[in-house]
């Protein structure tokens, strides 16, 4: 696989981050941390093992800890995420399309 998915992971911490302090949202260092670690299990298997986008962990995860619903999306995360989350996707269709051939 090409696609940096460790490049992928500190752009959601980073623009999370970015979004809380917007919204006045505060949580602890071990809630990124945390987060971080769920994120990098997910996308270091292959792609037909990964059952959840970034985007559904993030929210997931949020809503289990946080107890808030708040459906954030790439586009809130910032325009970096959006281009990677762009490029995981290209990636993720081009396995699927070599497995099939």
């Amino acid at each position: 696989m090409n696609f940096q998915f460790s490049d992928l992971v500190s752009q959601i911490i980073k623009g999370l981050k970015s979004y809380f302090e917007k919204n006045q949202i505060e949580v602890n260092e071990n809630f990124y941390e945390e987060l971080m670690n769920i994120l990098n299990i997910e996308l270091s298997k292959p792609f037909n093992k990964q059952t959840f986008t970034p985007t559904q962990i993030l929210n997931d995860y949020i809503k289990n800890e946080l107890k808030e619903d708040l459906k954030i999306t790439p586009h809130e995360l910032g325009s970096e995420l959006n281009n990677s989350l762009i490029l995981w996707g290209i990636e993720k269709a081009k396995y699927f399309n070599d497995k099939s051939i």
